[in-house]
């Protein structure tokens, strides 16, 4: 396999991972490298979890997904 090959291919598995973790925000329908989400597949953004975070959470530690009513972890503990 020559260099050019291997340095595509790479380059195609880049592209696929960076791909796999943009995620699109439920709430303002942006795409981010990082949004909170839970296990049935919605998922927000920052900026949005920051301004709902009053409907969300109760004790700051954990969040409440809108659609299943599953605990989710901040990820601060």
């Amino acid at each position: 396999m020559t260099q050019e090959n291997q340095a595509a291919r790479q380059q195609k598995r880049r592209e696929k991972r960076i791909a796999k973790s943009r995620r699109q925000c439920h709430c303002c329908r942006q795409v981010f490298m990082f949004c909170w989400h839970c296990r049935c597949g919605f998922s927000m953004c920052q900026a949005c979890m920051h301004e709902n975070a009053w409907g969300l959470t109760c004790n700051g530690i954990t969040w409440t997904c809108p659609d299943c009513g599953e605990q989710n972890g901040y990820g601060n503990q």
